[in-house]
């Protein structure tokens, strides 16, 4: 019977193991595929039947993505709203979710749950609207309405201190009262420093965010030398003029950014959502 059950177990896990391999095998192979077409140079894309491992290593297609399109100011553009987005939202989330956590006002809960309620609301709902007002106020085809919303902090992140923030003992607030900190004292000089893994947290989901928004900046900008990494890979795809190569080798390298950022930081990041109640 010890046998019997000791098989089932070596079976069930063997299978598990097995559907985690095939699935990770499915999500990684376009992915692997961008690689490799990247740095094989232009000629290998079209080869039939095509190679599944580099026999050549090339960095033509580089080259022409650079030289024939305007790659460098859509990095720059990219990295100037992600920087902004992720130091502005992550202090401007934190301040608001420490009012919510430690400030006592009349109707604080309901707020704080139409904040989070606010993440529901599906985006085709706001676009309109929101373009609208934009272009009453002349933002298109600047980077403002890339921006702005972010500044006023944004619902998860705002959950994500909270979270933390109640997990800090009062005390330290009540030491900092007496010793005559204001609010704002408190948050800066004794809470700050306590909410690395938060802020960690928060910057990493940011940059992989900014970094990845297509359709906010397909909207707003239409101006070329305001195009973001993602709108310069979009308009590379034409159908009068397609240079696979260079799509592939530049899409590598917008790939390539946020896996490296996840990688250096995941243990950051699980920790942060760990202490932020957001793991068992």
């Amino acid at each position: 019977m010890l046998i019997n059950k000791n098989i089932s177990t070596i079976v069930y896990k063997t299978a598990i193991f097995l559907l985690l391999v095939v699935t990770v095998v499915i999500f990684l192979l376009p992915v692997y595929w961008v690689f490799i077409k990247a740095i094989n140079g232009p000629i290998a894309i079209f080869k039939y039947p095509p190679d599944l491992f580099p026999k050549r290593f090339s960095l033509e297609n580089f080259r022409r993505g650079f030289q024939d399109f305007d790659t460098i100011t859509g990095f720059v553009n990219t990295l100037k709203i992600v920087t902004i987005n992720i130091a502005g939202t992550t202090i401007v989330s934190a301040i608001v979710a420490y009012g919510f956590a430690r400030m006592d006002f009349p109707g604080r809960n309901i707020f704080f749950i139409i904040v989070i309620a606010s993440i529901l609301i599906p985006w085709d709902v706001k676009v309109i609207p929101q373009f609208m007002e934009f272009s009453y106020l002349g933002w298109t085809n600047t980077f403002l309405p890339l921006i702005v919303p972010m500044m006023f902090g944004f619902p998860f992140y705002i959950f994500v201190f909270r979270q933390f923030i109640i997990q800090i003992p009062y005390e330290l607030d009540e030491a900092g009262i007496i010793d005559g900190c204001s609010r704002l004292g408190i948050f800066f000089r004794i809470l700050l420093p306590l909410l690395k893994p938060p802020i960690l947290t928060v910057m990493v989901y940011e940059f992989v965010r900014s970094w990845n928004d297509f359709l906010d900046p397909l909207i707003y900008l239409s101006k070329m030398s305001k195009y973001t990494l993602s709108l310069t890979i979009y308009y590379m795809i034409t159908p009068f003029q397609m240079d696979w190569g260079a799509v592939m080798a530049i899409s590598s390298l917008a790939v390539l950014f946020p896996v490296l950022v996840f990688f250096l930081m995941q243990k950051y990041l699980f920790g942060g959502l760990s202490f932020s109640g957001l793991k068992g």
